[in-house]
């Protein structure tokens, strides 16, 4: 009779297990999944993740929520990604600002990418263009590095925030170039163009899909694109490169995941974000906003980061770049 009694209470714990192990078999995601892009809406940065999150959301039968937290050159939205649930249903639309050149920049962060953040897969990269109002009467990039040298301190630029990757690139070109110039930080790439547009800022370096329409309308002017090689949406355009070979100015994007996500989870986005960036359509979508897919996995991806850390850390040192 002993052990009749303990038949229910070993059902129950049995059926628990049961219970438990195909919860955990469960499929990803269960739920909406957020993902936080440390950009305004309009950025490259937005423009991938809403492109990628549509078709993650039509093949998980999951929405995917783009979700614009801009404020602090990206610390915002990776701050709440790395102190949100490690279950894969908070993302990161992460880029070089909140990765790589702020943690060169400040002694202290409210994270760390490299504890409390996990790469997840590369999604794409893209060039900028160094384009100026109009009216400051510059037509190419010699054109404006003379006017520079000879007016120190006269001219200066926009950039997405303190310690942007559009901050950078103009740092690098300063320091290459030998120039002097006066920098204004924005809250998003977006509202510093405007203001170039608008001729308060005298030039800025953005990436090319958000300036691309108002190149092409004259409200801006392309002075130089930042890459290795002339854009294929600016093919007149010359590189800075080509003026100052080696020079390098551009930024990449990729998902994050907080530490401690299971490594089945990450599998599952990495895998499924690198078949929907091979479809040729999506790629054709993404070039034609200037942006190169990549949907390089988590160890190149990590290899990558890595690589970029060095360099932004070397810079900020030689230029004296500091958090505000």
């Amino acid at each position: 009779m002993r052990y009749a009694s303990l038949l229910p209470r070993l059902a129950t714990f049995f059926g628990g297990l049961i219970f438990l192990t195909l919860a955990q078999a469960e499929p990803y995601p269960t739920k909406a999944v957020r993902v936080l892009v440390p950009n305004t809406a309009g950025s490259a940065a937005d423009v991938i993740a809403r492109l990628v999150g549509h078709r993650l959301a039509d093949s998980w039968k999951q929405a995917v929520v783009v979700e614009n937290r801009a404020g602090a050159g990206g610390i915002v939205a990776a701050d709440a990604v790395a102190k949100s649930v490690a279950d894969g249903q908070t993302l990161l639309l992460g880029a070089d600002g909140p990765i790589t050149i702020l943690p060169s920049m400040a002694s202290s962060l409210p994270y760390d990418p490299k504890r409390d953040l996990v790469p997840i897969v590369s999604l794409g990269e893209t060039d900028f263009v160094l384009v100026a109002y109009p009216k400051a009467g510059f037509r190419t990039l010699q054109d404006f590095i003379r006017a520079a040298k000879a007016n120190p301190g006269k001219y200066n630029y926009a950039s997405a925030g303190n310690g942007s990757p559009q901050h950078f690139g103009a740092e690098l070109l300063k320091q290459t170039a030998g120039i002097y110039l006066t920098h204004i930080p924005y809250r998003g790439g977006p509202l510093g163009m405007a203001d170039v547009v608008a001729g308060q800022v005298d030039l800025m370096f953005i990436a090319v899909g958000p300036a691309l329409a108002h190149i092409q309308s004259g409200r801006l002017v392309a002075l130089a694109t930042g890459g290795e090689s002339r854009h294929p949406l600016l093919p007149n355009v010359p590189t800075v490169a080509e003026s100052f070979p080696g020079f390098r100015a551009g930024t990449w994007f990729g998902l994050f995941a907080p530490a401690g996500t299971p490594p089945a989870v990450v599998a599952e986005i990495s895998a499924e974000a690198g078949r929907i960036l091979a479809d040729s359509g999506l790629r054709g979508e993404l070039a034609a906003q200037g942006i190169r897919a990549t949907g390089y996995p988590a160890g190149r991806f990590q290899e990558l980061v890595g690589i970029e850390t060095r360099k932004y850390a070397a810079l900020a040192k030689s230029a004296g770049i500091h958090a505000e």
